[in-house]
């Protein structure tokens, strides 16, 4: 495979969601809701609680709180990741570049590649910055408040790391699938968000801890299965993608 063929599809791609206001707005809108947003409300709550907790307790309790918050950071790029990976090929047939991008000298390993980079880049981008906001917001909450540092701990990396990026690759490249199936940008989407639901049903599992097995270790056989999920995935759109089909029925 000939990495460098993909990397011009991504360019391409990544070129054409700038011009998409859709997608720069829930690209925005992200890491402010997740960063910003959410650990006010967390701040607002632990605050409310603190004169009935005593200063073991009000950590405890703060540590539950920040490590439930690093669930939204594995569904929301899983979620933002159905927008941009259902336009993979629809978008091509709305810019009116479908058979031009086909007959391209790429594998369909190198192409569907260059999608999946298109979609995943921009979302753990701006997934990360939002988790940025969030650790600063909340470490300077918790150094003030409880003269510790809350994040990042063993959990959050694993989960951070680890779990959010398998599961962005995912959600990307179902919905890339999904996109080479269905000729309607709608019809795409909205196929695109079932693909998120058992996703988020696995990380709230995940998250949830078990009293057999910590909830590290629970984390990381969860983004085993993740991976491999992912490698499976990844080969059997090579399988199903076809070329001559997609270009006589979309014209």
């Amino acid at each position: 495979m000939r990495l460098w063929k993909s990397w011009i599809v991504t360019k391409k791609d990544l070129s054409v969601f700038k011009r998409n206001r859709y997608i720069l707005y829930s690209l925005v809108a992200l890491p402010l809701i997740l960063g910003v947003v959410l650990p006010i409300i967390f701040v607002f709550s632990l605050e409310a609680e603190a004169a009935q907790l005593t200063r073991t307790q009000l950590i405890e309790a703060a540590q539950t709180i920040t490590n439930l918050g690093s669930t939204y950071f594995v569904i929301i790029p899983a979620a933002l990741a159905s927008i941009i990976g259902s336009y993979s090929f629809v978008g091509e047939k709305i810019e009116r570049s479908l058979e031009p991008l086909l007959a391209t000298p790429t594998t369909d390993g190198e192409l569907l590649l260059g999608k999946s980079l298109a979609a995943f880049i921009p979302c753990m981008g701006v997934t990360y910055i939002g988790i940025a906001i969030f650790t600063v917001l909340i470490d300077g909450w918790s150094s003030l408040t409880l003269g510790t540092f809350l994040i990042p701990n063993t959990y959050w990396a694993i989960i951070i790391g680890i779990m959010a990026p398998l599961v962005c690759v995912l959600s990307v490249e179902a919905n890339v699938i999904i996109s080479s199936r269905v000729n309607d940008i709608r019809a795409a989407q909205q196929l695109g968000s079932l693909v998120v639901v058992p996703i988020v049903l696995l990380v709230v599992f995940a998250s949830t801890g078990s009293t057999i097995i910590s909830k590290e270790l629970l984390a990381l056989i969860t983004s085993a299965a993740l991976a491999v999920a992912t490698i499976a995935l990844f080969y059997l759109s090579k399988i199903t993608f076809q070329r001559e089909e997609i270009l006589t029925k979309w014209k």
